[in-house]
């Protein structure tokens, strides 16, 4: 049996494609913050204050969504399983008003009470995310030591927490 090799237009092809994905990404996470996580205290909409500074010998996620985000919408199973193992924090942009998001929040199955809403964008200038959904892993040292922006899997973000846990 004979196996057909690719020839070389199609090896470039393939490269560009590569090329052309890596530079997306770069240009996605151009003004995204990196190194010390931002130092923010903030209320959820349950009235709990939560820290973006991990808990001890833990890493956690931070997450930026968005109600009206699609992606976000499909993402959002695998958020909240991750959140029932690492602290995570789900910070709702330009999303509305509180009663708007735990409306949605109580329609979709979210948990309330890791939920900020970041309706002046403050948080979102901090962390330079302007697309959503964006997701920083935090090290247990309170670095950046991933982010990403769209859509993640469940196992991307296990690995990426187990990885920064190390």
């Amino acid at each position: 049996m004979k196996i057909n090799r690719p020839n070389r237009k199609t090896i470039m092809q393939f490269m560009m494609v590569i090329i052309a994905i890596l530079a997306i990404r770069m240009w996605q996470q151009q003004d995204l913050a990196y190194g010390n996580v931002p130092s923010f205290y903030s209320n959820t909409l349950t009235g709990e204050t939560l820290s973006s500074h991990p808990p001890a010998n833990e890493p956690m996620l931070i997450h930026f969504w968005a109600t009206w985000c699609k992606i976000c919408y499909i993402e959002n199973d695998n958020i909240q399983t991750i959140g029932n193992n690492y602290k995570t924090l789900n910070i709702a942009m330009q999303s509305g008003s509180d009663e708007e998001i735990i409306e949605f929040a109580i329609a979709n199955d979210i948990k309330l009470d890791n939920i900020i809403n970041d309706n002046s964008g403050t948080l979102s200038k901090m962390f330079g995310v302007v697309g959503t959904p964006t997701s920083f892993i935090i090290n247990p040292e309170g670095l950046i030591q991933f982010s990403e922006v769209g859509y993640t899997t469940r196992a991307g973000l296990w690995l990426r927490l187990w990885w920064s846990g190390l």
